[in-house]
């Protein structure tokens, strides 16, 4: 089995402003959906990331450089991520096109990134 990321984009702070029981209908969604994929073995791992405290850091003359972030600007932001296992990248697809994220806002969006297994690399290099 292959791990895959699931990177939830979204337009920043898309549901801030929904009631909580609106906001507690969608969190079920995504743990029936997460609770399902455990239950057959593919679920890895997975959380909501928090929507404040975000910093980058960037080389500016050849030294790290940290700032605030996601800006105003920004078209969308990483709100959360779930790590899937599968049996390649067809059935990646079929996972995430199943995780309610998309169904909830027309400009949310899954990014699917394999996971590279560095368990052969770790073992060479000893």
């Amino acid at each position: 089995m292959t791990q895959y990321m699931l990177l939830l984009h979204q337009a920043p702070n898309y549901n801030m402003d929904l009631p909580r029981e609106k906001m507690m209908e969608m969190t079920k969604r995504y743990m029936a959906w997460a609770d399902g994929l455990r239950q057959k073995g593919k679920m890895a791992g997975g959380e909501k990331l928090a929507a404040g405290g975000v910093r980058h850091i960037k080389a500016e003359g050849g030294k790290p450089v940290a700032s605030d972030g996601p800006y105003a600007e920004a078209k969308d932001v990483i709100g959360g991520y779930f790590v899937i296992e599968a049996a390649d990248a067809a059935e990646a697809e079929a996972i995430a096109k199943d995780c309610p994220h998309v169904g909830l806002s027309p400009t949310n969006w899954i990014e699917i990134r394999p996971i590279e297994d560095m368990s052969k690399v770790r073992a060479a290099a000893s």
